[in-house]
């Protein structure tokens, strides 16, 4: 990989963990003034939903953008904006606050996600396309689980909730240093795109075509609804169990932890020996391994939850590449459609079973989640093509620039 590759994988990975750090901290939160504020599971699920719900939307929009303007310059207002946004979270008086500035951050979301999430599928190339957005992804996760999730929440129990400004802090100065010298001028397709754009003349894009495209969008959707769902209510479960948020913080950081290293290896493997078959193979063991969490407590719970998450890690890069390569000479803008619907279909999910979760309990409505998991390994047995996606053959350009 060439040293400006492997700068722009780096920038958008540090950039990935600064703004996903809030994707950690929210749940917490919530979870922690759930009692204080009145907040019920499904406002819980409905402020996520508002959040990803204007990240979907305008994912599109900040992709298409990103591919005229550039995406160093809405790369670092992003995460400013999604900072500032989330730090008057630490002051809302009100329940209704709340809601507002959480939604309000999903603009920065929104912005982020497209041209960070091209920028590194295009760093790993044709060879190694899928290893180069499972890195971009753990960086995000990373940032979600530690120093969101588990450092949110000893802090929250320490010092209370104006503590966390802190971690804008770390976003702020990571924003304006590495994010900013790090992070291309430019998202450009390339050699990928003129490849493509040749044979999408050559008729690729049929009726076929888009049925494939819409069950991979099923599948993205159906693997969203659950992981989502065990993020957004693992801590709230916990809280009803008696556990403290430092220690449902340290959970959820294990298992966000877990998801980022399964998403680093399945992509790998995805590139070596195909990404159907560690697309479909890791979704459904995800959902084995899902099947007995609720039922137990304690130590054996937390390994359960923390095998899911490592299974479950590399379907959220492999459903986006997947749609990548179909569409690679608009790569930032079919990223922002497909992280978009992963978002809003995730959002959406958790807030109705939220709902549902407020009739039946918490430790029901989870229970559903390995039958969505075994959904989303169908679609991707469907809407792979057989044999995609593997990295063994290679153009002779791009074997010279790895």
């Amino acid at each position: 990989m060439e040293k400006s590759r492997r700068r722009a994988l780096f920038g958008v990975s540090i950039g990935h963990a600064a703004h996903d750090t809030w994707y950690g901290v929210a749940p917490v939160l919530l979870a922690a003034l759930s009692s204080q504020m009145d907040i019920s599971n499904a406002d819980i699920g409905l402020m996520l939903l508002f959040y990803q719900g204007l990240s979907s939307l305008s994912q599109p929009f900040f992709g298409r953008l990103a591919e005229r303007v550039g995406g160093r310059v809405i790369g670092v207002a992003a995460i400013l904006w999604t900072t500032s946004t989330f730090s008057i979270t630490l002051f809302a008086q009100t329940k209704w606050l709340l809601f507002l500035a959480i939604a309000l951050a999903g603009l920065g979301s929104g912005a982020w996600h497209p041209q960070a999430a091209a920028n590194a599928t295009l760093a790993g190339g044709e060879r190694w396309g899928a290893t180069a957005a499972a890195i971009f992804f753990f960086g995000g996760t990373l940032g979600t689980a530690f120093l969101g999730s588990a450092f949110g929440g000893y802090l929250l129990a320490n010092f209370g909730r104006h503590s966390l400004l802190i971690i804008s802090a770390i976003t702020v100065l990571l924003a304006l240093t590495v994010v900013r010298a790090s992070i291309p001028r430019w998202v450009d397709g390339g050699h990928s795109a003129k490849k493509s754009a040749g044979q999408q003349r050559n008729g690729t894009m049929d009726g076929a075509f888009w049925r494939l495209l819409l069950i991979l969008l099923l599948g993205t959707a159906f693997r969203s609804l659950a992981f989502n769902s065990l993020n957004t209510y693992v801590p709230k479960y916990q809280q009803d169990l008696g556990v403290s948020p430092a220690t449902y913080g340290a959970l959820m950081s294990a298992f966000l932890f877990a998801a980022a290293v399964g998403g680093v290896v399945g992509s790998y493997l995805a590139d070596r020996i195909g990404l159907r078959r560690v697309l479909v193979g890791s979704v459904a063991l995800a959902a084995l391994f899902l099947v007995p969490f609720t039922q137990t407590q304690g130590l054996l719970s937390y390994v359960l939850l923390t095998m899911a998450g490592l299974l479950v890690g590399p379907s959220h890069t492999l459903f986006l590449v997947a749609g990548q390569r179909q569409f690679p000479q608009r790569v930032a803008m079919i990223s922002g459609i497909f992280l978009g619907f992963t978002f809003v279909s995730g959002a959406g999910g958790a807030w109705l079973l939220g709902l549902w979760a407020d009739r039946v309990g918490l430790a029901t409505a989870l229970g559903v989640l390995p039958w969505i998991l075994l959904g989303a390994a169908l679609c991707a047995f469907v809407g792979v093509p057989r044999g995609a996606a593997t990295g063994q053959k290679v153009s002779a350009e791009e074997e010279a620039t790895s």
